[in-house]
């Protein structure tokens, strides 16, 4: 595949970029592949060009070579390569590239240079553990003839690569593995629960859907199904092979600076998750959200106006549906991300920040009266939040304020920099050609976020959407804080979202922020979605799994686009049955992509999905699981203060939470929501039966209340609107109802944090006792 940043203009003149755009995963036509030659492999030359011919002049430690001729493209006239045959260790390759045009006319482009390096068995080094408390160990490498290591992991062999650069400095570590061995984790996982026979690496990646391996949260820790967990604290490039190239072991691989070391955290029990809870106390316990988090979210990109918010607020509160939060993403001019669109005002210095009475709102504008609009949400209980990105966006038009800006953050040296000190433009295609904002310069950070204090000061929003943050490609990238890109590209996004929870808390000290991407220790700066995702039953079914990862990995404020938010709209069946898991998923929301479609609306709200399905049982269904989120939001509570207090994740796969039982593996989008509720998402389509899995002990059905054993597996008849939810024995939920005294029946916009009732799990059939108020 082909990088589109390298799409180079056609010239005599030849072209070789070759480290490329450093996107992580695709090369382009133009670069040196691989990038960072090992030993024993041929380099192949990338070359884009319109010459007669050309031809590599190459050296071995400065001694010339014979000049290597390249070919041509088979199909591309214009794409050569040169292959430089493999080396042995330590030493180090020049090249120039030579083109001769059928004129005879000559053109050089170099030198460039490679180091070939290997890697190479260090049995002198070994691990040297301390325990530090209860169950955490830590570890560093050591010179030391025999081993010291817990029982747990046997190392098989610990090998390094010792080049001059960071891409070639790492240390490789070989465990052996038995064959039931499971591992869970590294961050948000979209592609398995259990990633045994994967290949993974941890590098914060903007992937557009279908994010199979890739990831915006990966984190260097995992937890084995043996007992024991393994972090490693770096926010450097790792990978792992985990029992994929031999069954019998798994290895990681970790760049390292140039000490050389790398401290390893191992975290031991037999409960798997409160290994979880271990690593989640070890990186920084998690934050509370405010209590109007948990109700229902809901968003759309097109809701680009005062009227249209409206015009879907009101269409929610006519169908009686309760609704804690909504998300504005299309509220800004684009360019600033500051300023509201259509606003009218006199551009100021750079330097400047602006106050709500700087602006007018043109009455036909399209957001006529922001103060008016949020006051208005408040009235009806309904928390608003703006979008945000930390690029600083390339001017496609005339801007006088966002060039007073960039003149500014030049001048003040407030972006992050490429190794030579030129402002660094971002090179993924998403707002391809911007500036990224250093974060890690308190300077640059003040100014930044106080341009957007009017908002929380002035119109009182409660919290910012804080998207992206991975767009960062370059080993060599120069940060304030002297740190380079190869350091700094997985930890940018959690400073990113860190900044501005900071910033709103101090200013609102119930703001929120909403995050894609971020890394270890995210948990400090809640809440998280899963990023974008297609509205199909696989992306649904990648979406549970990457929840379950996340909480395993200490992140569970998390939620995702129910029925996924990018193209046609799912199915009215997809549609319910994912609105019925996110009930029971930490942040239940909908959101819809931006639509050039406008002849059909695309909006992911339950009434926009049942007029263009035709399906008259989606609005209900929505209704009533959003109703029944309220009715347990005394309960949803006390679990999130729990997590926060326990660091024992909200949403438990049974898998872990059931290690001992091996039948748990078998149904990976099975979990447990709090300590007391099970919940059974429907992941196929057309169901009308569905296998369920109960572990031990004795459940309650939560809509029947009748009593059953674990244990077992059932066969069950599936109504289109119902998912299997099971209440455990023993357990007392509190509730809030309507005066009806049902689970779903209509119940206001308002947050109830104290029960009105409980619903007791006793005897061979669970009650629902009301408590005197």
């Amino acid at each position: 595949m082909t990088d589109s940043m390298t799409d180079i203009t056609l010239s005599a003149v030849p072209v070789h970029t070759p480290l490329g755009s450093e996107h992580p995963y695709l090369q382009s036509n133009t670069e040196r592949s691989p990038r960072y030659p090992l030993a024993g492999q041929p380099v192949t030359i990338g070359i884009q060009s319109a010459s007669g011919s050309i031809q590599l002049e190459w050296t071995l430690n400065g001694v010339p070579q014979a000049a290597i001729p390249a070919v041509q493209h088979a199909e591309t006239a214009d794409l050569w390569q040169a292959i430089v045959p493999a080396q042995s260790d330590s030493v180090i390759v020049g090249y120039t590239i030579v083109s001769t045009a059928i004129s005879g006319e000559t053109k050089r482009v170099g030198p460039f240079a490679y180091e070939v390096v290997a890697w190479k068995i260090d049995p002198q080094t070994t691990i040297n553990w301390q325990e530090t408390k209860t169950g955490v160990w830590t570890g560093q490498f050591r010179q030391s003839a025999s081993p010291d290591q817990p029982g747990l992991l046997k190392i098989i062999s610990i090998e390094r690569l010792n080049g001059s650069s960071a891409p070639t400095r790492r240390i490789r570590v070989t465990f052996a593995s038995p064959p039931d061995e499971a591992f869970y984790g590294f961050g948000e996982r979209f592609n398995a629960l259990d990633q045994r026979g994967q290949c993974l690496d941890v590098r914060c990646f903007e992937q557009y859907k279908d994010q199979g391996s890739r990831t915006y949260i990966p984190m260097p820790f995992f937890v084995s199904s043996r007992g024991y967990g393994l972090f490693l604290e770096t926010s450097r490039y790792v990978s792992y092979d985990l029992a994929a190239s031999m069954p019998d072991r798994w290895s990681f691989e970790a760049e390292v600076g140039s000490d050389g070391n790398l401290l390893l955290v191992l975290l031991t029990s037999p409960d798997l998750i409160e290994i979880s809870a271990l690593f989640s106390d070890y990186v920084g316990k998690p934050v509370m959200p405010p209590a109007w988090s948990f109700g229902p979210w809901m968003s759309g990109n097109e809701w680009n106006s005062q009227a249209r918010v409206i015009e879907e607020v009101e269409a929610t509160l006519a169908h009686n549906i309760p609704a804690s939060v909504l998300v504005i993403e299309a509220w800004s001019d684009e360019t600033t991300f500051y300023i509201w669109n259509d606003a009218q005002y006199t551009p100021k210095s750079g330097a400047e920040t602006f106050n709500l009475s700087d602006f007018t709102f043109p009455a036909d504008g399209k957001w006529p009266d922001p103060k008016g609009l949020i006051d208005w949400l408040h009235a009806h209980e309904i928390r608003i939040i703006l979008w945000q990105v930390p690029a600083f966006k390339k001017l496609a038009a005339p801007h006088p304020q966002q060039e007073a800006d960039e003149a500014y953050i030049l001048r003040e040296n407030l972006i992050v920099r490429e190794a030579d000190g030129s402002p660094y433009r971002i090179r993924p295609f998403w707002f391809q050609g911007g500036f990224v904002w250093d974060v890690t310069n308190p300077r640059a950070r003040d100014w930044w976020l106080n341009k957007r204090a009017y908002l929380l000061d002035d119109l009182e929003i409660d919290g910012f959407k804080t998207d992206g943050g991975e767009h960062l490609w370059g080993y060599d990238l120069q940060f304030a804080d002297g740190r380079t890109g190869a350091e700094l590209w997985n930890e940018y996004p959690l400073l990113y979202t860190g900044a501005y929870h900071d910033f709103a808390t101090a200013h609102r000290a119930e703001a929120l922020t909403f995050s894609r991407a971020g890394f270890t220790g995210a948990q400090r700066y809640p809440a998280h979605w899963a990023g974008d995702e297609n509205s199909t039953w696989d992306a649904f079914r990648h979406s549970i799994l990457a929840g379950l990862s996340a909480g395993i990995s200490g992140i569970s404020f998390w939620g995702w686009d129910i029925g996924g938010f990018s193209g046609e709209i799912p199915t009215a069946e997809l549609y319910m049955r994912a609105t019925a898991m996110a009930a029971f998923c930490p942040i239940m929301q909908y959101h819809a992509e931006f639509n050039d479609h406008r002849e059909l609306r695309r909006d992911r709200t339950p009434w926009n999905i049942q007029a263009r399905t035709e399906n008259a049982k989606v609005v209900p269904t929505y209704q009533f699981y959003a109703n029944v989120r309220m009715n347990l939001m005394p309960y949803i509570l006390a679990e999130a203060a729990h997590y926060v207090d326990s660091g024992r994740p909200m949403m438990q796969s049974l898998a872990l939470a059931y290690s001992t039982d091996l039948c748990c593996r078998d149904y990976p989008y099975e979990y447990l929501f709090g300590r007391d509720l099970l919940i059974v998402p429907v992941v196929d389509e057309n169901a009308q039966e569905y296998e369920v899995y109960l572990p031990e002990g004795s459940w309650y059905d939560l809509w029947t209340m009748r009593k059953l054993a674990g244990g077992q597996k059932l066969r069950l008849d599936i109504a289109i609107e119902r998912i299997p939810v099971y209440v455990r024995a023993g357990a007392e939920l509190p509730l809030y109802l309507s005066t009806s005294g049902k689970l779903g029946d209509g119940i206001d916009n308002h947050i109830q944090t104290q029960p009105n009732a409980l619903f007791e799990a006793f005897g061979e059939l669970a009650t629902i006792r009301l408590l005197l108020q």
